[in-house]
């Protein structure tokens, strides 16, 4: 089965990339992914994790009497033989495994640099604050409209713009301008849209704003 030369092109482009994706995604998970990074750079990232994977693969692959990723190479796939799919798909799978542990190592990596050169290992303030500063800690959630609300936050978009960056708070309270205490709400859970956030802080017992709400751990009727 002999491929036009163009299509042999478009497959190479896209293994070239696409094993790259798996890597980028974890390394993102790991150190977050700021979202004015030039979109070229993570272009870059994807190809550096592909290439570093199909490296360890091709130097694993002899040892592990594994196909060779003979995509690779124009020639090869201008005379790809139908009986030589199977082969081709393991070469791909084991290439899209080495890339993604290269994005495993990559992000400790920079996870190690960081703790090393005391600096955060995540690419901006507010991915360190949601994963670091307020992980399983009592949160102040001011809104637009005036009012304040407590709780733990149970999901926070990350890596986004400051407007899109909505939040789950779990077990919220509300803050009452007349007694000066938070006071627990029906809610369980209250989703915020990251627009009518104006500011978020840890603190360490909620007694610090004011008195102990009187109905604290009731629920408001």
């Amino acid at each position: 089965m002999e491929l036009p030369t163009s299509v042999a092109a478009l497959l190479i482009a896209a293994f070239a990339i696409l094993p790259g994706v798996p890597g980028e995604r974890i390394y993102t998970m790991l150190v977050g992914w700021d979202w004015r990074e030039d979109k070229w750079w993570r272009t870059l990232r994807l190809l550096a994790f592909s290439l570093v994977g199909l490296s360890v693969y091709a130097i694993a692959a002899p040892v592990l009497s594994a196909p060779m990723p003979v995509y690779i190479s124009p020639r090869a796939m201008e005379l790809l033989r139908t009986n030589q799919v199977g082969q081709l798909a393991v070469a791909f799978l084991g290439h899209v495994v080495c890339a993604a542990f290269t994005g495993v190592a990559a992000g400790y990596a920079e996870k190690l640099v960081a703790l090393l050169t005391a600096r955060s290992e995540y690419s901006n303030a507010w991915d360190h604050f949601v994963n670091l500063s307020a992980k399983k800690q009592w949160v102040t959630v001011g809104l637009a409209n005036g009012q304040v609300y407590a709780g733990y936050i149970d999901k926070a978009d990350m890596s986004v713009a400051a407007a899109e960056r909505d939040m789950i708070l779990r077990e919220p309270r509300l803050f009452d301008e007349k007694d000066r205490a938070f006071r627990v709400t029906r809610n369980k859970s209250m989703f915020l849209l990251g627009s009518t956030i104006v500011a978020v802080s840890v603190v360490r017992d909620l007694r610090e704003f004011g008195k102990e709400a009187p109905n604290a751990g009731k629920e408001e009727r």
